[in-house]
């Protein structure tokens, strides 16, 4: 597996002689569970991004989705992807859950 700083925040992966083209992502999550149940998930280094569920295994399943969609869709207009350093607290909802996820795209 070979690995490559794409910019800021995110590291891509060129997965396996198999797959040819494709990529993986890290993802920067922070998970809050809602007063009214279900959880919320943002990405913290893609602006913008993020997802729901009923539990926060489906919120995951959920946001790995979402950020598939963006990054495609950055893909698809031949733009950059923004990704941001999450190294600060400033974005981070107290009491968040934080959790690093790799997302095939």
């Amino acid at each position: 597996m070979t690995f490559e700083l794409k910019s800021s925040g995110a590291t891509q992966a060129t997965i396996g002689p198999f797959s040819r083209g494709a990529r993986a992502v890290r993802a920067h999550l922070a998970i809050v569970k809602d007063p009214d149940g279900g959880f919320s998930v943002i990405v913290l280094n893609l602006p913008g991004c993020g997802s729901c569920g009923e539990s926060e295994e489906e919120a995951i399943t959920n946001v790995r989705e979402a950020v598939k969609g963006v990054v495609e869709s950055y893909d698809d207009d031949g733009l950059d992807v923004p990704w941001v350093d999450t190294m600060t607290d400033e974005d981070i909802p107290e009491g968040a859950k934080l959790k690093w996820i790799m997302v095939n795209v």
